[in-house]
């Protein structure tokens, strides 16, 4: 899971969009400052991709402290997994929990290349409780990050090739996903 970043420069804090009234408009901006990925799963946002607000902390939704850094762009079917079963009883399961936007994220949530998961340092228990809550280790979103780390291996043989591939416009919107896997199997950083 990457880090996602929040800015003051948001529009939807210059405009001073609020849930439920601008929703949609909300939905919209939250997609482009994520570069269409759901930030949750990493997943590249497609035009057939259901994408919702979500609010990561349940217990603010629709209260006068949620806000633009509660809200999310994330793909509906994870949204939905997130929040079944009483999402406010899940969320107090998963306490305390590491916030997405936490600066250490990328030091505290690991990938395991070996294993396509994600995983913790040992005693870290916000991190720990942010991987389950999310469900970030499912088996068909790890056996798919498996997969495009394997695509990306076949397509190039050396690093340069790599970065070249990587920093292609039209590769960039269209074919990669698993941006922190990618970052941890291959070295790089973009």
């Amino acid at each position: 899971m990457k880090r996602i970043n929040k800015s003051d420069e948001s529009e939807i804090v210059k405009k001073s969009l609020s849930y439920p009234k601008d929703r949609k408009q909300i939905r919209e901006i939250l997609e482009k400052e994520q570069e269409y990925f759901c930030a949750y799963t990493e997943c590249r946002v497609a035009a057939a991709t259901a994408i919702d607000v979500e609010h990561f902390n349940p217990k603010l939704k629709n209260t006068e402290n949620d806000s633009y850094e509660n809200w999310f762009a994330v793909s509906s079917v994870w949204n939905n997994k997130k929040g079944t079963n009483n999402s406010i009883s899940r969320w107090e399961k998963y306490q305390p929990i590491l916030h997405p936007t936490a600066s250490d994220l990328e030091e505290r949530i690991l990938y395991n290349e070996d294993e396509g998961t994600y995983y913790w340092k040992e005693n870290d228990k916000e991190a720990e409780n942010l991987i389950c809550l999310l469900n970030l280790n499912e088996i068909k979103l790890v056996d798919a990050r498996r997969k495009h780390i394997d695509l990306l291996k076949s397509f190039v043989s050396k690093k340069s090739e790599l970065m070249d591939f990587l920093t292609n416009p039209e590769c960039r919107k269209t074919l990669i996903e698993f941006r922190r896997a990618i970052e941890t199997v291959f070295e790089i950083s973009f």
